[in-house]
């Protein structure tokens, strides 16, 4: 992250940049960041552990960052390394680079004026489409949160547990929330099409399930169900359940596409990786990856092709998911 350390004008990052070892076999490396941590306490922790541990993939991911601002540094943020460095900040920011990459795989990137979406992304028919980021944080109330790994020798790794609706509903609740918040703005150009590209991973205890999220929170389809008919054989479908509730509290309803109230949302980008692990062949792409959702009762339908998203077709007709058409390369050198 040469550049962008250049850009942050912090010459004390530089005396840490690959500092952490396993050869000092007095200090653990989990002891040695902690001191980083206490130093450098503005930063965000993400971007100093990738910054300050050599992992095998860290300095791949850290020249596909530089060679990302590089590409892409008219289309993000104007101030975007001190952004990114933040604390609290780094996987928001991350994920604006890997949308820039990946979108210019489905159009011309049009650099942004000071109001409007993060990015305008022009197609080959001329079409311009608005996509706007979201990244949620965590709940403030800790009962909302996701169950989290124990990492401790004295108890177990994962000690959480219970059905689908009760372990997602964290994730579910905050993606919604982002969603939300980012539809209602009154920024948008409402004679142009609206994506939503929706990251889930800071609210993500341990893992979820990408498609469940992306159909409750859009169509209200929730869990998969086994029919047997007179017959004796056996139909599949999906549980309709539109509706979400916090804890002890009253249901609200979502199926946010079966709403004319978000017809000028043409379609939602959702994945639950985190930011770095959909760096060129990292392991999100072999985790879940990224879904696209387009809405069919959108006020502005969108032809696009995303190469690289899985695929949720849902209407009256029918509900489908397809995988990618391909892997993700990258359009920057690494």
């Amino acid at each position: 992250m040469k550049s962008l350390l250049e850009k942050i004008k912090d010459e004390e990052l530089n005396k840490i940049s690959d500092s952490l070892t396993r050869e000092n076999k007095e200090v653990s490396i989990e002891n040695q960041f902690k001191i980083i941590l206490e130093k450098f306490g503005n930063y965000d922790i993400s971007f100093l552990w990738l910054l300050s541990y050599p992992y095998e993939h860290a300095p791949f991911a850290k020249n596909y960052i530089d060679q990302n601002y590089q590409k892409f540094h008219q289309y993000l943020d104007s101030g975007f390394p001190k952004k990114i460095s933040q604390k609290g900040k780094f996987n928001s920011h991350m994920w604006e680079m890997i949308l820039c990459d990946l979108l210019s795989f489905s159009g011309e990137l049009i650099p942004k004026s000071a109001n409007g979406s993060d990015f305008l992304l022009k197609l080959n028919d001329k079409q311009e489409i608005q996509i706007e980021a979201v990244c949620p944080d965590e709940a403030t109330d800790l009962e909302l949160r996701s169950f989290r790994p124990v990492l401790s020798e004295e108890e177990p790794f994962y000690s959480g547990g219970g059905n689908i609706d009760d372990l997602e509903r964290p994730i579910l609740l905050r993606s919604l929330k982002g969603f939300d918040q980012k539809a209602k703005l009154n920024k948008y150009d409402t004679n142009k099409p609206l994506i939503i590209a929706i990251n889930s991973s800071n609210v993500v205890g341990l893992i979820s399930n990408d498609d469940y999220i992306l159909r409750r929170m859009l169509f209200g389809l929730g869990n998969q169900t086994i029919t047997r008919k007179p017959d004796n054989s056996f139909v599949s479908g999906l549980q309709y359940n539109p509706s979400l509730n916090k804890p002890g509290q009253q249901e609200f309803p979502i199926a946010r596409f079966l709403s004319s109230d978000y017809s000028h949302i043409s379609g939602v980008i959702y994945t639950s990786q985190n930011p770095i692990g959909l760096v060129p062949d990292g392991y999100g792409w072999h985790n879940s990856g990224i879904f696209y959702a387009p809405n069919p009762n959108a006020k502005f339908k969108v032809n696009i092709d995303f190469p690289f998203f899985k695929k949720m077709i849902c209407n009256t007709e029918i509900y489908k998911t397809q995988e990618a058409e391909e892997d993700f390369k990258g359009s920057v050198a690494t």
